[in-house]
């Protein structure tokens, strides 16, 4: 690829924090919802957000794929590199006002995510990586955040007040991560067996893709996904987990998911320290 991802991730971190915190505005006062045609809810704070994204990425002259906007075709995809991005990851989060929805940035090259953001603006969650930096958290004041965000050296201040992940060891407790909305049955019968072995489990339930930077962290032992969805909703999780050393392996397969099939799904994943 010929973008230098350092410049990108630069831009990237800006576009997610601007629309984050507008997305955080709208939710403390007032926004409006209308739902789409496939029966999924859409607010104002989307659009925005989407707007938000748009104005920054775009001028990087690398499409943007978004929820919220036109896609691409197959094969435009298979060669061009593309941001993939969801203004709201977890839009029913957000209705629901249970703070976990974050935005979600990420950018696609040769089928694979090498560059991430997400952002959850009401519990001060911001993860970023991409290839050849690492895979980070953000641990200082979001006011001293947005002070630097016209600086030209912004990408080095948000790294020098971040950890570099995975920041913790893995959990002595066995500790398993589960989506709040999207609880498959073969999961339920997988949290079973583990209660079986591990009488102690520990459920930690969580929307949005914001579970990829808590799992980046080693915050619990183990996340498994078999409901299908689409690239957006993992593009920049992906790279934040891939680049702290986590795989996010297709089902039952030693094969790292990608960005290859046509209608811009993917089956479902598990994941590999």
């Amino acid at each position: 690829m010929k973008h230098e991802f350092k410049q990108l991730l630069d831009i990237a971190t800006k576009a997610t924090f601007l629309a984050g915190k507008e997305i955080f505005r709208q939710y403390k006062s007032e926004y409006e919802t209308e739902i789409k045609q496939d029966g999924s809810p859409v607010t104002s704070a989307d659009l925005a957000a989407n707007d938000i994204l748009m104005k920054h990425l775009q001028p990087t002259k690398i499409t943007v794929i978004s929820e919220e906007s036109g896609h691409y075709t197959h094969e435009f995809r298979q060669n061009n590199a593309y941001w993939c991005i969801d203004p709201i990851d977890g839009t029913h989060d957000f209705v629901d006002r249970t703070d976990e929805f974050c935005v979600s940035v990420g950018l696609v090259d040769e089928n694979t995510s090498k560059l991430g953001v997400l952002y959850a603006p009401a519990l001060d969650l911001f993860y970023f990586a991409a290839e050849g930096v690492g895979s980070f958290k953000f641990n200082s004041s979001f006011d001293d955040l947005e002070k630097n965000l016209e600086s030209d050296d912004f990408l080095n201040y948000l790294i020098s007040n971040s950890e570099s992940l995975p920041n913790h060891p893995l959990q002595e407790k066995q500790m398993f991560m589960a989506s709040r909305y999207h609880r498959h049955p073969k999961i339920e019968a997988h949290i079973n067996k583990l209660k079986e072995k591990y009488p102690d489990l520990e459920l930690v339930t969580m929307g949005s893709a914001i579970k990829l930077g808590l799992m980046a962290e080693r915050k619990a032992n183990e996340y498994l996904r078999f409901t299908r969805f689409n690239f957006w909703d993992v593009a920049g999780g992906h790279a934040i987990c891939k680049y702290a050393g986590l795989k996010l392996l297709q089902p039952n397969t030693d094969l790292e998911i990608n960005y290859e099939r046509e209608d811009m799904r993917i089956e479902g994943y598990a994941m590999k320290w």
